[in-house]
């Protein structure tokens, strides 16, 4: 007999459009379990999908912050954070055949940690009402209580990574006056220490000719050989964006 899947009613034969939904009928009851089944099958398949991506990006963004509030002693955990490249940078070393690593400060990583963390703080809460309204009856959802129990998952999972990436902008944001501090004292000692004309006079003695390109990547690389030498600065990205602002200083018409 024709059945309607939405309202889980029969009707005789001859009717194919249910009276109270408006919606198509189909042959019997059996067919409309079948596609009842198909379907939260499908949403099942989808919930779970989206599940793993919002969990993946989640783990990928504490990681991200994770590798920027490590201390400097620790190489690749540093090197992970140098990847997210500023294209400004980038654009501005690349004219000198500098390379492309770049340093991202610890007030970068506090704005990128507390975005994140709102973000989550949003989507979680905002999973935690609709799964509460779910669980009083006020909205339903195809799978019914499995897919209440999903949703409620994923919020309780979004609000989880929230508290956690928020810990993580708090211990970056302690660590932002002492990078200030640390950087600016760097600078100083070495802007101190040598001029333009000293470099371009070590460069001299130990080339013959240089063409302007091959003189700017040079005082940078030397620039970089002092930092390290003098600091033991294990941290390349940050020896980068000390011989970036260093190099601007002794040589502000390159």
């Amino acid at each position: 007999m024709p059945y309607c899947p939405k309202c889980d009613m029969e009707f005789i034969e001859g009717i194919t459009i249910c009276s109270d939904c408006g919606g198509p009928l189909v042959e019997s009851k059996e067919i409309a379990d079948a596609m009842k089944k198909k379907e939260q099958e499908e949403t099942l398949t989808r919930l779970q999908a989206e599940y793993q991506a919002q969990l993946k990006m989640a783990e990928e963004i504490a990681a991200d912050g994770m590798a920027g509030s490590q201390s400097d002693d620790s190489a690749e955990d540093a090197s992970s954070a140098s990847d997210k490249i500023s294209s400004a940078r980038i654009s501005k070393g690349l004219g000198r055949g500098l390379p492309a690593r770049v340093y991202v400060k610890k007030s970068q990583q506090y704005d990128d940690l507390k975005s994140s963390a709102s973000a989550f703080f949003l989507v979680g809460g905002a999973l935690i009402i609709f799964a509460a309204l779910c669980w009083l009856g006020i909205v339903s959802l195809p799978l019914g209580a499995m897919g209440q129990i999903i949703i409620t998952v994923l919020g309780a999972a979004s609000l989880f990574v929230a508290v956690k990436t928020a810990k993580d902008a708090k211990k970056v944001e302690g660590q932002i006056g002492e990078e200030e501090i640390r950087t600016r004292k760097l600078i100083r000692w070495f802007i101190d220490s040598y001029s333009g004309d000293q470099l371009d006079e070590q460069l001299s003695r130990e080339y013959k000719e240089l063409v302007p390109e091959e003189l700017s990547l040079k005082r940078f690389e030397l620039i970089q050989d002092i930092l390290i030498t003098n600091h033991d600065l294990s941290d390349q990205s940050y020896v980068d964006l000390l011989a970036e602002e260093i190099y601007s200083s002794l040589y502000p018409d390159s």
